[in-house]
């Protein structure tokens, strides 16, 4: 029988380089960027970022921004494209939409089917002008203005993107901008704010909801940052620990920030054994040391509240509630529906294909695990692109001597190229 062993540092987390890069570029000078993510995504905010003007360098393992200012985008001469990187298609829809520039952003086949006006319909109160492929899609066309109006937005739905890239614009914007989440999301961006002295309020409302308020336009100095290792990364590793027999790992310097771990509270509740140990802060993110070992893990119910922290580790929460013993109820997961695909639909095909019992009703996921099943014949495991999926299933995989063969490998290296090189670290099976 397989086991996970050992210790890795985890490559640099998605969401943290996606903001160090941009907001590097949106800075006075020049900023170097530790452990950034050299992930397909990464590159493409940081070669979008390039096409705008700035000018970007790798030296050693750092890499090396020249940040133009908070107004200081140039024209770009072709259309940024933003390949199948969420993150970085609203990010910078956000950051160009208060420079006076034109632009159009394209995205591969799966991020043209996911919606953009969720983000838009806040810029275009604000003045932009923005042009969208069906009022929703990809490609778009933004014309900037410095002049947009800064207002108050009420978001009723969670995104930390849109949160994210409402910031961005308003950092060049001349007044008071709001921004009130009616449920909270991840803070990187905050946090990076506040180690870049960027001045702005936070006030928390009650115990979902919050109130940012920035008033721009910034001057950002240059400040080095460090990019913390990515929890969500690190949960396909815990996983695995907890549901091998004789498992123990320990995975070093990651981000532990609140709004990221929430993950781990569940792993907890179901029984699993993880100690989270803080070591110290870099670049405004707290982070630390876990460790895990494998655990008799039991069904539970996840409540729709945590949905927004929850949003990446879903589908490895599935296999950990494959293993368990009883019913694991997740709720409230409309938002999987407009990820890299349809995480609702990716969970429940492929877990229900392998004879587990598993159905989706009214944007809840039931599953119920068991530990009989058996799979003697190789299985394919359809991934529809998306990352997440397939890591999920690499790791259920390791229970079953590798019967379960993946599609679309490929698609890993969109959010972790040395997936697989840390899996043999930690494994006994190379």
């Amino acid at each position: 029988m397989l086991k996970l062993k050992g210790s890795i540092k985890i490559s640099g987390d998605k969401s943290i380089s996606h903001r160090a890069l941009i907001f590097a570029s949106l800075s006075t000078g020049k900023v170097k960027i530790s452990n950034l993510l050299e992930s397909d995504d990464v590159m493409r905010t940081l070669n979008v970022l390039r096409e705008l003007g700035i000018k970007i360098i790798k030296k050693g393992s750092n890499w090396l921004v020249y940040g133009n200012g908070t107004g200081g985008y140039m024209q770009p001469s072709q259309v940024l494209d933003c390949g199948n990187s969420g993150t970085t298609s609203r990010l910078m829809i956000g950051a160009v939409s208060s420079n006076p520039i034109n632009c159009t952003f394209i995205g591969d086949k799966s991020l043209s089917k996911r919606s953009m006006s969720r983000l838009t319909i806040f810029l275009e109160k604000m003045g932009a002008e923005i042009k969208l492929t069906k009022k929703d899609f990809l490609p778009l066309q933004v014309s900037g203005d410095v002049n947009l109006i800064p207002m108050e937005h009420v978001m009723e739905k969670a995104s930390a993107q849109v949160k994210s890239a409402i910031i961005l614009s308003a950092v060049n914007l001349r007044g008071k901008t709001k921004i009130i989440e009616k449920r909270n999301t991840r803070d990187h961006t905050e946090r990076l704010m506040s180690y870049l002295k960027i001045k702005f309020k936070k006030k928390i409302l009650n115990k979902r909801s919050s109130l940012i308020e920035l008033n721009g336009p910034y001057e950002i100095k240059p400040r080095d940052i460090i990019v913390a290792s990515d929890p969500s990364s690190a949960a396909f590793f815990l996983v695995g620990a907890l549901i091998l027999p004789k498992s123990n790992i320990i995975l070093k310097n990651i981000a532990i920030n609140k709004t990221r771990i929430a993950f781990i509270d569940v792993l907890k509740k179901m029984g699993g054994k993880i100690n989270v140990k803080k070591t110290k802060t870099v670049s405004g993110e707290d982070i630390g040391d876990i460790y895990a070992s494998y655990s008799s893990l039991k069904g539970i119910e996840i409540q729709s509240t945590l949905s927004p922290y929850l949003i990446d580790e879903y589908p490895i929460l599935s296999i950990a509630a494959s293993q368990a013993n009883g019913t694991t109820i997740m709720k409230g997961l409309s938002e999987l529906r407009h990820k890299e695909s349809d995480r609702i639909k990716s969970i429940t095909k492929n877990l229900s294909k392998l004879g587990f019992n598993v159905v989706s009703k009214n944007e809840n996921i039931i599953i119920k695990g068991s530990k009989k099943i058996k799979i003697n014949n190789q299985k394919q495991i359809k991934t529809y692109g998306d990352h997440r999926i397939a890591m999920s299933f690499a790791i259920l995989g390791l229970l079953y001597k590798d019967n379960l063969v993946i599609d679309n490998e490929a698609c890993i290296s969109i959010s972790y190229p040395n997936f697989r090189d840390h899996l043999k670290k930690l494994t006994s099976l190379y």
